[in-house]
């Protein structure tokens, strides 16, 4: 817990070694991957607040006569996008090419995929 509230961002692979240090115990990367649990207890679960900001903007807007509220949804897509490309093998094969997103929570979010015949020469694409 001590670890997370003074860095939410450590990586998993520093808690472990932290661990280590401290307790002489060598936690897997699984358990040490909970953090996001710790980091829930400190500050409160993210999705919940993000969800009330609306609410509160609300408040604000209300009771701080003059403030001017404006929301507006942006996907950020178009700069994170990755393409990739496998070959498959045996009875299967062919070349795969997959486009996928990150979003602001680093998910990787599938965009669109293919399925071609045959090895494919190597694709540039740019965005």
């Amino acid at each position: 817990m001590h670890v997370v509230k003074v860095d939410p961002s450590i990586k998993v692979k520093i808690i472990i070694v932290e661990i280590q240090v401290l307790h002489n115990y060598t936690v897997t990367y699984r358990k040490a991957w909970e953090k996001n649990k710790a980091i829930e207890q400190i500050y409160g679960n993210w999705e919940k607040s993000y969800n009330q900001l609306p609410e509160w903007l609300l408040v604000m807007q209300t009771f701080a006569l003059g403030t001017k509220i404006e929301i507006e949804n942006i996907t950020t897509y178009h700069e994170n996008i990755q393409v990739d490309e496998t070959w498959l093998y045996d009875k299967y094969k062919g070349t795969i090419l997959v486009v996928v997103a990150q979003d602001g929570n680093d998910n990787v979010i599938p965009i669109v995929y293919a399925l071609m015949e045959g090895r494919q020469k190597k694709i540039g694409v740019s965005f």
